[in-house]
């Protein structure tokens, strides 16, 4: 699994000047993260590299990412259109709920769109956990983010 992982950023690192559009940025910010307690990224990267690739500039927070640090890195930048994240395995679901939970509370909650994916998530789940997307995939990712700012 690891050398299959370290095959696949090689990988992505020899596609992404190729998907690049040179509109990088143009549609705004996005945050993506894997949540607290979730370890993988495969997944995050190759939608993060799709979005990029669509036209926005992707601030990538990485994996295990509390709410908190997701709230702080808003704030740090408060032009972020889009906050984006996954969770892989079913026991960090809950997880992808909190941090939903927390973003939903928060006081710029209507500034921003909360995009969610990952093998265990659904479209009903998001809808329960209050997302305003779900995507199942990194191309429909990048379709939907624009749909959210409706680019």
């Amino acid at each position: 699994m690891l050398i299959a992982a370290k095959a696949m950023k090689k990988g992505v690192e020899v596609l992404k000047p190729h998907l690049a559009t040179g509109s990088a940025g143009a549609l705004g910010k996005l945050i993506i993260a894997t949540v607290s307690g979730d370890l993988h990224d495969i997944g995050k990267n190759l939608v993060a590299m799709m979005i990029e690739s669509a036209g926005f500039e992707v601030i990538d927070m990485g994996v295990d990412v509390p709410p908190e640090k997701i709230i702080d890195c808003y704030h740090a930048n408060p032009d972020t259109k889009i906050i984006a994240l996954s969770a892989l395995l079913t026991t960090t679901m809950p997880s992808l709920r909190d941090t939903v939970a927390a973003l939903n509370d928060s006081d710029f909650r209507d500034k921003i769109k909360v995009m969610v994916g990952g093998a265990p998530i659904t479209q009903e789940f998001a809808d329960e956990i209050g997302a305003d997307g779900y995507s199942a995939d990194a191309a429909s990712a990048a379709v939907l983010a624009k749909q959210l700012i409706g680019a």
